[in-house]
């Protein structure tokens, strides 16, 4: 079931891509693959329907089904579209609409009229703006050139090319309405539509996912509860067997019952009778001890497959993560890789030019400013690469992290901050502790500051606006031995929709910017795994937002 869980997400992600393929291309062979893709989840979705076990499981594969359904038919709507616009320049209303203005040109040019030359000539430019940069500056400009010709053509009197260009422009506004109808931009039309609808199917495979997970946890605890009320019922007649005999041998008996009892009481199995002797009581206490023996094996077992269930959903986990975190390096990898061919390319010009005496001090001059800017982008995407990599390092908290050592709060945080003076200066922000000069704790000094710092550059990426100078309070209170730690900034605070995964790897709003999404994520496991503590988001009025940490230190001194 696992693995058809996880061709049946492989399937809708070979959908997600086909769709791009034959959005980008508009081509035969996009669209064939697209159909191909489409059969390939159908096959997938028929395999994890017939093996589901259960009614929760049936409904959940139910949802992720009819929400794959819509995001198909979005699909076979995006097919008919883009084959009524034409799957190549010379095919459906793009194809008509070309055949309509080389006619007119063409009569145009017999006639030698240069005025309608020029204007349809002109129409026809913006024409291939508006259709490569969609913007209705170019729409405004062809509609003064199309008037233009209008105009001229019934100046003339000519019927024939007047119906030519009205049959144009006619079938240039068919064009312009199937491209509003798919949506020129991404967040417009059918485009977005199908995005939401990629996320909807997102968020419906991951409660598959998850429910599957917490089927089979379910499924290992009522098996321990099955084999502790097992357990019960033998110790039960056991002990009614004992007491009948306990007229005849009631020493044993008692010291029998009392380890029994022992047992029960502590839950612990490891104990044995200890009786010895050839007698029915002492068979009877080895054959408990044997019984004790079995059951112990039998728990750890148990115990031992409810692990193994809880580390294959901490894998699926891990597998999300650095999928997406190959995802993120990519970029900048790919690149850096560019910038070195280009680089050596130029170098491989210079080399040819120096040894066949043709070197001229403008080709060294190209090769200086080509290489100062090939040498640029190495250097900024493989820091970029450097910086992912070293982020993702703290995603696993190491053994450092829970080194606890005596340290002063306040002096750590600003130790901190004079360490991203450069950064803060750039964010042209002020930050301001308060915290009492002689608190001091007992933890993590590690974690702590690898808190702050994530916590501060969050701020400087999400919560600056050049309206506003950002400013940003760290507060520090401690109450009955419980540390409060509040980062509070005045920026535009964050949605409900983001701020319910916000803690999740890879969830960013600046993805642009150069945010990873990987921040909050390396402070929530820091709170949760080294301090033990609590972390929650707040929007604060009128705007901006508060981190709240919590957590108990070793020791705590003011």
């Amino acid at each position: 079931m696992q693995a058809q869980l996880h061709d049946h997400q492989r399937a809708i992600d070979y959908l997600h891509i086909a769709k791009n393929e034959f959005l980008l291309n508009h081509d035969v062979t996009s669209l064939k693959s697209l159909e191909e893709h489409i059969a390939y989840y159908w096959q997938h979705q028929i395999m994890l329907s017939q093996n589901t076990v259960n009614d929760t499981e049936k409904l959940l594969v139910e949802e992720v089904t009819n929400s794959v359904q819509t995001y198909i038919d979005q699909l076979n709507e995006l097919k008919a579209l883009l084959r009524r616009l034409g799957l190549s320049e010379n095919q459906g209303l793009t194809g008509e609409f070309r055949k309509q203005i080389h006619k007119l040109q063409a009569i145009a040019n017999k006639g030698e009229d240069t005025y309608l030359n020029t204007q349809i000539l002109e129409m026809r430019r913006r024409e291939k703006d508006f259709l490569l940069r969609f913007d209705d500056q170019y729409l405004e400009l062809h509609r003064r050139h199309y008037d233009n010709v209008i105009t001229h053509l019934q100046q003339l009197g000519d019927k024939e090319q007047i119906e030519l260009i009205s049959q144009y422009g006619q079938l240039f506004a068919d064009v312009i309405a199937a491209y509003n109808l798919l949506g020129v931009h991404q967040d417009e039309g059918l485009r977005l539509q199908m995005t939401l609808q990629e996320l909807k199917t997102e968020t419906a495979s991951q409660k598959l996912a998850l429910g599957y997970t917490q089927n089979r946890i379910d499924d290992a605890l009522m098996a321990n509860a099955s084999v502790l009320t097992l357990v019960a019922v033998i110790a039960l007649l056991l002990l009614v067997f004992l007491h009948l005999l306990s007229a005849r041998v009631s020493n044993s008996l008692a010291k029998l019952h009392g380890q029994i009892a022992k047992v029960m009481n502590e839950e612990d199995f490891s104990f044995r009778t200890g009786l010895q002797g050839k007698d029915e009581i002492a068979l009877l206490g080895r054959d408990i001890d044997q019984l004790f023996a079995f059951i112990e094996e039998l728990l750890q077992r148990l115990g031992e497959a409810q692990e193994k269930l809880i580390e294959e959903a901490k894998m699926a986990s891990l597998g999300s993560m650095v999928s997406g975190f190959a995802h993120e390096l990519n970029t900048p990898i790919g690149v850096a890789i560019t910038s070195h061919s280009v680089l050596k390319d130029q170098f491989l010009l210079l080399k040819t030019d120096f040894q066949t005496g043709q070197l001229k001090k403008h080709t060294l001059t190209n090769l200086i400013n080509n290489a100062e800017r090939s040498l640029a982008l190495l250097e900024s995407n493989l820091y970029r690469s450097a910086q992912l990599i070293d982020t993702f390092k703290l995603m696993s908290a190491h053994n450092d992290s829970n080194l606890e050592v005596k340290f002063a709060v306040k002096s750590t945080i600003e130790n901190v901050l004079a360490s991203l003076q450069s950064e803060v200066d750039a964010a042209q922000a002020s930050f301001i502790v308060d915290a009492d000069e002689q608190l001091t704790i007992t933890a993590s000094v590690s974690a702590f500051t690898q808190i702050i710092t994530c916590c501060v550059r969050n701020c400087l990426l999400h919560a600056s606006q050049e309206e506003n100078r950002l400013e940003v309070a760290i507060r520090v209170t401690s109450e009955n031995g419980v540390v409060h730690l509040y980062i509070d900034d005045n920026g535009p605070g964050i949605e409900d929709v983001i701020k319910a995964k916000a803690f999740e790897p890879f969830i960013t709003t600046k993805r642009n910017e150069g945010g990873t999404g990987i921040g909050l994520a390396i402070v929530y496991n820091l709170v949760k795994t080294t301090l033990k503590g609590q972390i929650t988001l707040q929007n604060l009025r009128p705007k901006g937002l508060s981190v709240h940490i919590s957590f108990i230190p070793s020791k705590v001194n003011s």
